[in-house]
């Protein structure tokens, strides 16, 4: 029954950033006449032609850092909820990768760098994650890996992404106002931020951003699903909030 249940997780996590891997093929293969010209070398083979039905094995390489642990698993062993919660997809995704037929421990050869910091697993006693304290953790992880590796000096982090699944994303705070004020981290201005915000024509959302559905735990999944050949009456069904009362009183920001 465990091995069941882990074969289902592993599938679902597999699904779910299988898409994130197509489209960093896709801006990898866009991006990458001009880092040639800057470089002048081969970062990847292929087209990004249809790319959906693609297969980024061998075309796709990605380095993960080896991030010191108070960055990612000291703060899951600490608490365990981080493992569940909507913002989980920045610890699935570290796992997810270093699991990857696209990992990559050289790199050299890397097509994209991965920083794994777990910036939404500071959580209050009610399991809240609080994004305080993210943009200097985010910074200081910067500051280690531009130190010990030479990759995110080379282009100013034009080749990396994070994987940012708070709120309003990179800007840190969870009240739209504020988020809109603090803006993105001026660090992060050229990496591609993976986010679950994706509002357009929004501060919190830039350009090359790549968006992906908020966290939920594979088993609440598998035990909801009904067969294929079901007659649906509603195609879709969005339980959202038009506002929250603690975090957006007056209901003119939050989730529209």
């Amino acid at each position: 029954m465990v091995d069941k249940a882990a074969h289902v997780t592993a599938l679902l996590v597999a699904a779910c950033f299988s898409h994130l891997l197509f489209q960093l093929l896709a801006a990898a293969a866009d991006a990458v006449k001009g880092r040639d010209a800057q470089r002048n070398t081969e970062r990847i083979s292929g087209s990004a032609g249809d790319v959906l039905e693609d297969n980024p094995v061998g075309k796709l390489k990605v380095f993960i850092y080896d991030l010191p642990s108070k960055y990612n698993k000291r703060l899951v062993t600490k608490d365990p909820r981080c493992l569940s919660h909507m913002f989980a997809a920045e610890i699935f995704m570290h796992r997810f990768l270093l699991s990857s037929a696209v990992r990559t421990v050289n790199p050299e050869e890397a097509d994209w760098f991965y920083t794994p910091v777990y910036t939404t697993c500071d959580l209050t006693r009610a399991g809240l994650p609080l994004p305080f304290k993210s943009p200097r953790m985010m910074r200081s992880a910067i500051q280690f890996i531009s130190k010990k590796w030479p990759f995110w000096n080379r282009t100013d982090g034009g080749d990396h992404f994070f994987v940012v699944p708070h709120d309003f994303a990179a800007c840190f705070h969870f009240q739209e106002e504020n988020a809109i004020a603090r803006g993105i981290l001026p660090l992060l201005r050229r990496a591609t931020l993976v986010q679950t915000f994706g509002q357009k024509n929004h501060v919190c959302l830039k350009e090359g951003s790549i968006t992906i559905p908020p966290f939920a735990p594979p088993q609440k999944m598998q035990a909801h699903l009904i067969p294929p050949d079901t007659a649906r009456s509603i195609f879709v069904y969005f339980r959202g909030l038009f506002y929250d009362n603690g975090n957006d009183p007056e209901g003119g920001y939050y989730a529209r």
